[in-house]
């Protein structure tokens, strides 16, 4: 399955036309939607409130086998590594995590993350991983990581 993914968002990246648009993701109110791997794993969303500011929210299956819904407020810093294409920042948040099922649950997660902004395609490539402190039903310990892809849909014409 994780194979599948992984080749699924090569094929569509490389069929993508490289002067399809001119792309500075990352802007305020740019909307980003797609989808990740891991824990969870499900459709993901992508709000930018500012040039360093969004909100990210997933709605998708937690590997207990619950639905997992989360909703993080993002912080990017763009200035840790220059690179000739695309932009590469890094992100730390806060956000709630609930799990819904036999095994419920409410927790707060902690995102760190690293995205990749094409220069040229309207296209964010993430990886992150989350510590989760759960508070009910009994407290706890947990920790999220998952890839993922978003596409922008404000650059679509």
């Amino acid at each position: 399955m994780k194979r599948f993914g992984l080749l699924t968002v090569f094929l569509m990246l490389s069929a993508w036309p490289a002067s399809a648009v001119t792309s500075r993701v990352g802007a305020a109110q740019d909307l980003g939607i797609g989808f990740a791997l891991g824990q969870p794993m499900g459709v993901t969303a992508k709000y930018w409130l500012s040039t360093s500011n969004a909100i990210d929210a997933s709605l998708g299956y937690h590997f207990n086998k619950n639905m997992d819904m989360q909703v993080n407020y993002l912080w990017h810093s763009f200035s840790s590594f220059d690179i000739s294409q695309g932009r590469l920042p890094f992100y730390i948040g806060a956000g709630s995590r609930i799990l819904l099922g036999s095994d419920s649950q409410f927790g707060v997660r902690m995102p760190l993350g690293v995205s990749y902004l094409f220069s040229v395609n309207p296209v964010e490539l993430f990886a992150e991983i989350a510590p989760v402190v759960k508070l009910a039903p009994k407290p706890g310990l947990d920790i999220d990581g998952r890839l993922g892809v978003r596409f922008y849909v404000n650059y679509f014409k």
